[in-house]
């Protein structure tokens, strides 16, 4: 087999495995950075609306508990599904391989 056609395979011991799309370092660093900061944006924004809700007695009415259970849910998502969905979008073989597929 010739090593420089399975380079830009995800898995080059397996015929059927996907290729990989190969971006310049500049872009991968950006889009990594980028995807970091949103995350990382998302989680601080939601702690400081669940810090503000729960540690003020004012802030407590039913309105505030609605929003503090979407600040929750929203925060599982910067926490959880944002960088493993941004991930998955900016690499195209998954980086667990078939451990966890």
């Amino acid at each position: 087999m010739d090593s420089s056609r399975n380079s830009s395979l995800c898995f080059p011991n397996h015929n059927s495995s996907c290729r990989r799309l190969l971006l310049p370092l500049s872009e991968t660093v950006l889009f990594h950075t980028l995807l970091t900061l949103i995350s990382l944006l998302t989680v601080m924004l939601n702690l400081l609306v669940i810090i503000s809700i729960s540690h003020f007695r004012q802030l407590h009415n039913p309105t505030n508990s609605l929003l503090l259970s979407l600040a929750v849910s929203d925060l599982a998502v910067g926490l959880l599904v944002m960088p493993i969905e941004g991930l998955r979008y900016l690499e195209t073989c998954w980086l667990l391989g078939r451990l966890m597929c």
